[in-house]
């Protein structure tokens, strides 16, 4: 079963073999990821290839997305953030982008709807981006959503809905300047690890920057997601409709995360210590960050109730 469970069509079961290996996976890797970001692609081309509606591409590809959250949380894994609706999507057609947020609607209503087991799950769910551009009932469904979530951490979803990591990085600069403006923070707190930490995707419960990039459809591009937060991630280019991402698939990314986690973790630890040469244990400034990052999630979150 779903850990989402909001219709028939997404309620998932395993075979024996596929919970065999999940069990081998969760509890025979020493180095399973810990958060993956998706870039869901190819919906409309899976909806092409099968004559199918263009409308029944994204249904199935969000359906899709509730099947993987139960997967990852199998396995242990305890953050997903997708890219469900990029800034750039407002180029394509109305009628399209009408579609696109008519299934989100019915998706966060029906989510609303299985609150008992999210909290049985202790599952956050947050919703990312430009929010400002969200329709008034959307926003609003949003808000709930967070506000009953987000003191959960056993599974983390961020749903990226009209963000580019452009737009969130231009966000956070003015984030920072606010907080400075409002002597939550001083301009010389400033630093790499304050402006990662104030990046929208970097300040859920758990504090994982995503481990695995996947992208389905087989473009090789970036999309403009995630940008600073992927820099060590393991980039996976998946060459499969994001309808079509299967189980065995995620297995595999994991078993490669598994052969080549060592190389990226000595990465990134050589960055983060040639970070820490550079700062000093201030007790002052370290209470003025926390102080600054506790203000900017519950601001984010009041922003949707607006």
């Amino acid at each position: 079963m779903s850990l989402i469970t909001v219709n028939d069509a997404n309620t998932f079961h395993y075979t024996w073999l596929q919970r065999c290996a999940c069990n081998i996976i969760r509890y025979g890797c020493t180095s399973r990821p810990r958060h993956i970001a998706i870039v869901m692609d190819g919906n409309r081309r899976f909806a092409r290839e099968h004559n199918f509606e263009r409308a029944r591409g994204h249904s199935l590809g969000a359906d899709k997305l509730f099947d993987v959250c139960q997967w990852c949380y199998d396995l242990g894994i305890n953050e997903m953030s997708v890219y469900a609706f990029s800034l750039e999507n407002l180029k394509r057609s109305q009628d399209e982008v009408d579609t696109l947020m008519n299934i989100a609607r019915v998706k966060l209503n029906e989510i609303e709807k299985s609150l008992e087991k999210i909290h049985e799950q202790q599952m956050c769910i947050r919703i990312i981006g430009n929010l400002d551009l969200l329709p008034d009932d959307i926003r609003k469904s949003s808000y709930r959503l967070m506000k009953e979530t987000d003191h959960y951490n056993n599974f983390i979803l961020n749903v990226c809905l009209y963000y580019t990591s452009r737009n969130e990085i231009t966000n956070t600069i003015k984030d920072l300047a606010q907080g400075c403006k409002r002597d939550l923070i001083h301009i010389d707190d400033i630093d790499d690890d304050l402006i990662m930490q104030s990046l929208i995707v970097s300040t859920s419960q758990t504090g994982h920057l995503p481990d695995i990039f996947l992208r389905t459809s087989g473009e090789l591009r970036l999309s403009d997601f995630m940008l600073l937060q992927c820099r060590f991630s393991m980039w996976i280019f998946a060459d499969v409709y994001w309808p079509a991402f299967n189980i065995w698939q995620l297995y595999w990314m994991i078993l490669q995360y598994e052969i080549k986690s060592k190389t990226l973790m000595t990465v990134q630890n050589q960055c983060k210590n040639i970070l820490k040469q550079t700062q000093t244990e201030d007790e002052q400034k370290n209470e003025r960050i926390k102080t600054f990052l506790h203000w900017l999630e519950h601001k984010r979150i009041e922003r949707l109730k607006e």
